[in-house]
């Protein structure tokens, strides 16, 4: 009980804090949800509006909305009522519900369907922290999660056009309130307004899961050449997340062939890595010619967790043995645990992980 107390004072603590001290000098980010294409249902809604309309929701705030051709319907027990969209959609309180989970801020509905949840950038990192890291990490570990993610979506604000980011992995993962924590809150609250710098401009702050023991150079995963996003060797992890994939020989061939590399039966295979020791290209060598294929392009080909490995064929099969898990450019999560087990604090391990960089409060 006594747990609960402190916790529930806590967050009221954070959502004072948030809402009233700092509110005004916190950034907004619009989060795409989902692309809604007939009925969606809220709940805990106090206001809708519309360029032209402003209505208040009576009762518990239930609504159901249907989305079809550009236009919005309201459906209500008084009949339906067509709107124009953008449709936003505010809370009677601090949160919506949307399919059984809950929201900050508000959202909004647009004419090409998108439902975005527009909300600042600290609520949006109290849930994009334990929804990128395991809540019972280190504190410290948390926190340069909290700094790298906050980095991360002010650089990359209007990378979706209509709204800044997404809620999966090719943004940054985020599932709303369900999955906010104590710890990770904390991380995210002790680092407000905090970015990783270099030049005094806040940088590409790529992060991955497990770098297997080396990060990889940003120029051979993405082309481009950043001095802060070189390879380092990160010894605490040469030993973990190990994995190994066997697929058979026609699945390998069909796979291959899929990409426009037709190399029959017989054919040789040459590897070449980069310093990290991950693969950046390969090269299929049979008397249907050379084909040859970017290591990244193959990872996602077979669906592997890293461009980390070795190939063996044994028979009817192709192993592929490797380390690591993403594509090992920038922070390594679970190198950040280890190292802040050891000892190290969150402007530590992001100045381990992104090369002559600093921290500095962004707003």
């Amino acid at each position: 009980m006594f747990r609960k107390v402190v916790i529930t004072l806590f967050l009221v603590f954070l959502f004072i804090f948030i809402n009233n001290s700092r509110s005004q000098d916190i950034p907004l980010i619009r989060i795409g949800i989902a692309k809604i294409d007939g009925d969606a249902y809220f709940s805990n809604v106090g206001r809708m509006a519309t360029d032209f309309l402003d209505m208040k929701v009576e009762g518990k705030g239930y609504v159901k909305i249907k989305v079809k051709n550009g236009s919005g319907f309201i459906e209500t027990n008084n009949g339906i009522l067509g709107v124009t969209l953008p449709l936003r959609i505010y809370p009677d309180g601090y949160y919506v519900n949307y399919n059984s989970n809950y929201y900050r801020g508000y959202f909004e509905i647009l004419p090409s369907g998108w439902l975005v949840n527009v909300l600042n950038i600290e609520e949006y990192l109290m849930s994009v922290v334990p929804s990128e890291m395991p809540a019972s990490y280190p504190l410290e570990a948390l926190k340069a999660q909290a700094v790298a993610s906050r980095t991360y979506a002010l650089v990359n604000k209007r990378k979706h056009g209509e709204f800044d980011l997404c809620n999966t992995t090719h943004c940054q993962v985020y599932k709303g309130m369900r999955v906010e924590n104590e710890r990770s809150t904390r991380a995210v609250m002790e680092t407000i307004g905090e970015v990783v710098v270099y030049n005094n401009q806040p940088i590409k702050a790529f992060f991955h899961s497990s770098s297997g023991g080396f990060t990889e150079d940003c120029k051979y995963v993405w082309g481009e050449d950043l001095p802060y996003l070189k390879g380092v060797k990160d010894s605490e992890e040469l030993l973990n997340d190990t994995w190994s994939r066997t697929v058979n020989f026609s699945e390998f061939i069909n796979k291959l062939s899929s990409a426009d590399i037709n190399i029959g039966g017989n054919f040789s295979i040459e590897l070449e890595k980069t310093s990290s020791g991950r693969i950046y290209m390969m090269y299929f060598k049979s008397s249907e010619g050379i084909y040859y294929i970017k290591g990244t392009t193959f990872r996602n080909l077979f669906n592997l967790p890293s461009t980390l490995f070795d190939i063996v064929i044994n028979g009817d099969y192709i192993i592929f043995s490797g380390r690591g898990n993403g594509h090992g450019v920038g922070l390594s999560q679970k190198g950040a645990k280890f190292l802040a087990e050891k000892g190290y604090n969150y402007k530590e391990i992001l100045k381990f992980y992104y090369q002559g960089v600093g921290v500095a409060k962004w707003y």
